[in-house]
């Protein structure tokens, strides 16, 4: 007998299979076994679909785990989509490992920044709602001068608001990408601070070696003269007297700034937790002040040439620097926080090692020099400062503090974009101070409220300013100057900008011409050139030194540019005050 399957008569859906009876063959199937088929083809069909499920939950896990590809930077997509085309952009950054080595740090006194309260005072919130001013300024960081209570290191200043606005203008500013850098100041605390309130108590006090106590010398009347010659930084005695220990205490600063003891344990280790406090809460760094007054001579021994505040004895002492570096151990454990210190000459290179940043006033405090020009001045101090940073530290540049009158004020109201231009067109990090983005002038001081518009109180607050406002508030403020294209507010955001090329992110610098009004410099990441050529005289119509060839300019701080004006670099006319940065191109430039 025949084994073949045989095919009848197909209809519709129905196949018909038949055997030949007599082979052995099994005949057709009972009910019980067409059940146990269907049984069989029902678990085989969900087994097959818990497969297929299976398959695409893996599927999904290995895209969500995996690697992925970094997406192109701005700089890398233009650059890739210029094939066989003029190239218009520098070559793609190659960012530092660490945030502020090219960082723009805004430095901010908040009682005079924004009063969102109404009280006259800045405050927490006031800051909080102009954060869009500091991203629209290209700016990294916040720099807040000391917001904490001089009572209590671990709380704010009631004057700026409670800890909830800190807490909320820390988060904030993170999500807008911005650093929160606090001021700090371990030299000394308020008279009214606990410590020493416990420390005054009497001489037998668990915290009476927490400050710098010494006897005095008693005097035939009955009277205590001061233990030795030392004065402060104000110019008088550097010790105040206590009655209700009959000794004195010392105090560099103000009598109501008591000196910290930095050479007893147990007050470093206080202070270390101080810093730990606001790691914890979120800040990305510390600038530590009076770095240099740290310690004092152990032998209280009285100076021996005329009295000075910054004398061998209490100024600049080795000692300093091994606290410093315990203080950036805890600030930078395991982190990228940022420590800043403020030291006050060149010569401080030595704390390089000891913090990340060293605050670098010569363009405050060295430019004026006898015989020179400002031009003169401020290529010697640009020079001098650069060949003294060791390889591989951050430089930084400021042009304005709160101690000092304002940049326009003290140079003249001309030279406020060339000094601007020069600040954020040098390598490293830019310490800026608020207002110097609008040129602001000096008021009463240097601490008058910020300028915001020209309608009532500068739009600084809705109460009664705690200072009176400078008086050019009324043209030289943010909302004004928004709206002209040249404007120093405008340039500044231009040169944020130009800030993110590589040749300025991490480029080298040349001077290539100095004369007794015009100061150049090259700056070059590889084959890609900018000259900044900047005006601190009068009218300018000289030859660049050292340098020939043709480029474009893109920047000019008299005038909007369109990035397509050609120009010989020795043929550049320049009023007072003025700047320009001229872009190498298609044609190249000969250096002599």
């Amino acid at each position: 007998m025949s084994n073949e399957v045989a095919f009848n008569s197909l209809e519709r859906d129905d196949v018909k299979i038949t055997f030949e009876e007599g082979s052995g063959v099994l005949g057709k199937p009972t009910d019980e076994e067409v059940a146990q088929h269907k049984k069989t083809r029902l678990i085989l069909v969900v087994l097959f679909g818990v497969i297929v499920l299976t398959m695409v939950v893996v599927a999904v896990i290995i895209i969500i785990v995996s690697p992925k590809c970094e997406p192109k930077s701005d700089a890398e997509g233009s650059q890739a989509n210029q094939t066989n085309t003029k190239q218009t952009t520098d070559d793609p950054v190659e960012f530092h490992p660490v945030w502020w080595k090219n960082a723009v740090i805004y430095q901010i006194y908040p009682r005079s920044f924004f009063d969102k309260s109404g009280d006259g005072e800045g405050d927490f919130s006031g800051i909080s709602e102009k954060l869009n001013h500091f991203s629209n300024l290209g700016v990294s960081a916040l720099l807040l001068n000391p917001v904490y209570d001089p009572e209590d290191f671990k709380a704010v200043n009631k004057m700026f608001g409670p800890m909830e606005d800190f807490d909320n203008l820390l988060m904030e500013s993170h999500k807008k990408g911005l650093k929160v850098i606090l001021d700090f100041v371990p030299n000394h605390t308020s008279k009214k601070h606990p410590w020493f309130v416990e420390s005054s108590r009497d001489k037998t006090s668990a915290k009476r070696g927490w400050y710098v106590w010494a006897d005095g010398v008693k005097g035939r009347n009955g009277t205590y003269t001061p233990p030795n010659n030392w004065i402060n930084v104000e110019g008088g005695s550097a010790w105040e007297y206590d009655n209700t220990t009959a000794q004195f205490y010392l105090h560099q600063f103000k009598k109501d700034q008591p000196d910290l003891n930095l050479r007893n344990e147990d007050v470093i280790v206080e202070l270390k937790k101080v810093l730990e406090f606001w790691i914890d809460k979120g800040v990305d760094g510390f600038r530590i002040n009076d770095v240099q007054y740290f310690l004092e001579d152990r032998t209280l021994a009285n100076q021996t040439s005329t009295p000075m505040a910054k004398s061998s004895l209490t100024f600049d002492l080795e000692r300093n620097r091994e606290i410093l570096k315990e203080f950036q151990e805890v600030i930078n454990n395991g982190s990228k926080h940022l420590l800043i210190a403020e030291v006050e000459s060149t010569s401080s290179v030595q704390y390089y090692g000891s913090a990340d940043i060293l605050q670098n006033v010569d363009l405050i405090t060295k430019v004026n020099r006898s015989g020179m020009t400002l031009s003169q001045g401020i290529k010697n101090s640009v020079v001098e400062y650069m060949n003294a940073v060791p390889n591989g530290e951050t430089p930084n540049w400021l042009i304005g503090n709160l101690d000092v009158v304002r940049v326009g004020s003290r140079l003249g109201r001309d030279y406020r974009n060339a000094m601007n231009v020069l600040l954020m067109t040098l390598p490293g990090a830019v310490t800026a101070y608020y207002g110097e983005e609008i040129g602001m002038l000096s008021g009463a001081n240097e601490k008058t409220p910020m300028q915001w518009s020209n309608e009532s109180n500068a739009g600084f607050t809705y109460g009664k300013p705690w200072q009176p406002l400078a008086p050019a508030f009324l043209t030289l403020n943010v909302k004004t100057e928004k709206e002209e294209n040249s404007s120093i507010y405008n340039n500044y955001i231009k040169l944020a900008a130009l800030r993110n090329e590589s040749s300025f992110a991490i480029g080298n610098v040349t001077v290539v011409h100095s004369d007794t009004k015009v100061f150049a410099f090259l700056r070059n990441h590889k084959d890609f050139y900018y000259l900044v050529v900047i005006n601190f005289g009068d009218m300018w119509d000289g030859d660049i030194d050292g340098l020939s060839g043709r480029g474009t300019k893109v920047f000019d701080s008299e005038k909007d540019t369109s990035g397509t004006e050609q120009v010989d670099v020795n043929k550049i006319k320049l009023n007072p005050g003025q700047a320009v940065i001229v872009k190498r191109t298609s044609e190249e430039w000969v250096f002599s």
